[in-house]
């Protein structure tokens, strides 16, 4: 299995963590649970220098003789021990001994009165964790659960932090699950290694591109669960090991990344780890997008042609694994309070995916209507599109494309109000009929020896028998998306198009024409066929419809005659 590392981020400015041994915010574990500090007492936890000070009521008036207490109370719904602050005021002294820090986040536990809360110095007095600024000390502010006043919730700061000061009359502190503490499950064969250490990159501004692994990859922004973008992220290159991998990670802060595997080639087997702590997930695969508030939302479905399974983890506040089944072109993967570690796959061979599938014609070649052209042992037709409105359109066109619309590689059909009629070149029927589609827009037109839908989606059809001939859908078909139909039954021809419809990796089975005549399927033509034709006789039923002209008549019969006995 082949390995890429890469990074994805948004930011205003460049800042380096100093000190990625050390967590961003203490975890208190290493200090005695019950013990108190009082205004004016120091103490360190997980390197980080705490200095506890007077707390400022709602009225302006100070007071000295509040405490803090290491706490196992679990108020800030942490792990382990916690930090109670009741009528006090904890500084932390980030420059003074970590180093400052561009990213802070913690989980915090609000159950009465106000809160003091400053960033560089930059000091406000509020009800609740909601009411802090957008912006204070140089430092973004961002609540990414709670704040409301008596609950739980999780704070992220962006920015150059020197120093944090948070208090409050009955206000519990922790660091977030997994934050740092080194508890990866198992080592990444390689990911992420190759980049440097701290390294930024931001989805405005630059660097926004670069390549690992030799994969191109590029930094864009969150689409956050309202729907709107959001380009003020960043994503560090960190060994926090949030993702709980091993080594280094990407930390994806309101910013996503896409890993362009399509420019080098395309790839399967997928497999990642995750970290989410707070906010929304971007997922999109082959321009497949989805939006979501943890990764357990997309277990099971299918983005972009490719099942997503979730292996472990995915209920928020935790880590896990994702495993992709399907063939990948584009991956992108972010998210509010995101990390990701261990992204592998397998190179794909095109021609193993898609064999016998329009390599042979010329990129961004046009076909109009009427055109005839040949591509592998099939004659394709260009004709007429049939609207919602029931009125027939001659001006579509179908154009060779390489945009992966179909979810499958190489070459693709693009159907523009336009359809194709597909049959062997040899004068032979199709058995075991199998393609790719990609339906992005408008209604859908297909005909099975003369039984012609037309319907909105490709799921439409699912489980119907068209021209004799049953249609299943095995992936996709809900719209703006794509999957892979099956037909089983012999296909004379068969005519597919759309309004925005691409076609890929067409593969189907000989079908030799004196089977066409064996109606009853029991591997001869005699006179249970002959009979079976006679009853027909004036229909328009396809599968007796031997030359496909739309009535069973002495055509018919005599193509049957031609082949009886063999």
């Amino acid at each position: 299995m082949n390995h890429c590392k890469g990074i994805i981020a948004a930011t205003t400015s460049t800042l380096i963590v100093t000190s990625t041994a050390l967590a961003a915010f203490p975890s208190f574990d290493d200090l005695t649970a019950g013990t108190i500090h009082l205004s004016g007492d120091s103490f360190t936890s997980d390197g980080i220098a705490v200095t506890i000070q007077p707390f400022q009521f709602n009225d302006g008036a100070f007071t000295s003789s509040g405490f803090t207490s290491v706490s196992t109370a679990l108020t800030a719904n942490g792990s382990g021990n916690e930090l109670n602050t009741n009528n006090s005021l904890a500084v932390y002294n980030f420059a003074g001994s970590i180093g400052p820090q561009p990213i802070v986040r913690f989980l915090f536990g609000e159950f009465g009165g106000n809160i003091n809360f400053a960033v560089n110095g930059d000091f406000v007095n509020v009800e609740n964790f909601l009411d802090l600024p957008a912006t204070l000390g140089g430092a973004s502010i961002s609540i990414v659960s709670g704040g409301n006043g008596n609950d739980a919730g999780e704070l992220l700061l962006l920015g150059d932090i020197h120093e944090l000061q948070i208090g409050g009359q009955e206000l519990a502190v922790d660091v977030l699950l997994e934050d740092g503490n080194g508890q990866g499950d198992d080592e990444c064969a390689v990911a992420f290694e190759d980049l440097p250490l701290n390294k930024q990159y931001f989805p405005i501004g630059s660097p926004r591109q670069f390549v690992t692994d030799g994969v191109p990859c590029k930094v864009f922004g969150l689409f956050k669960t309202d729907g709107s973008l959001d380009l003020s992220g960043v994503v560090q290159v960190v060994d926090f090991n949030n993702a709980c991998g091993s080594g280094q990670e990407l930390l994806t802060f309101f910013a996503t990344v896409e890993f362009d595997f399509n420019a080098v080639s395309p790839v399967e087997n997928v497999e990642f780890k995750f970290g989410e702590y707070g906010g929304n997930i971007n997922v999109e695969i082959n321009g497949h997008a989805r939006n979501v508030p943890n990764y357990s939302h997309l277990d099971g479905q299918v983005i972009g042609g490719v099942l997503f399974t979730v292996v472990s983890g995915g209920n928020g506040s935790d880590c896990g694994r994702v495993k992709c089944d399907g063939v990948i072109r584009t991956l992108l993967l972010g998210g509010m309070d995101h990390a990701v570690d261990c992204l592998e796959w397998d190179w794909v061979d095109d021609s193993e995916v898609c064999a016998n599938s329009y390599n042979d014609l010329e990129l961004s070649t046009a076909y109009a209507n009427g055109d005839v052209f040949t591509t592998d042992e099939y004659v394709y037709s260009v004709q007429e599109f049939l609207s919602e409105s029931g009125a027939l359109t001659t001006n579509g066109s179908v154009i060779v494309e390489d945009s992966g619309r179909a979810c499958g590689v190489g070459n693709e059909l693009r159907h523009n109000n336009a359809t194709s009629r597909i049959e062997r070149a040899d004068g032979d029927s199709m058995g075991n009929v199998t393609f790719r589609f990609g339906e992005h827009g408008g209604t859908i037109n297909l005909e099975i020896n003369g039984d012609l839908r037309n319907f909105d989606n490709m799921l439409d059809i699912d489980g119907q028998l068209i021209g004799g001939v049953s249609v299943s859908i095995d992936q996709g078909g809900n719209g703006n998306d794509c999957g892979r139909a099956s037909l089983t039954g012999t296909v004379k021809y068969l005519r597919i198009g759309g309004e925005e419809l691409w076609i890929n990796c067409f593969a189907a089975d000989p079908v030799a024409a004196t089977q066409q005549c064996d109606l009853d399927g029991d591997g001869d033509v005699d006179v249970t066929d002959l009979l079976a034709l006679l009853m027909r006789w004036g229909t328009a039923h396809a599968a007796t419809d031997l030359d496909s002209d739309g009535i069973v008549a002495s055509s018919d019969l005599l193509i049957l005659l031609g082949d009886f006995g063999t």
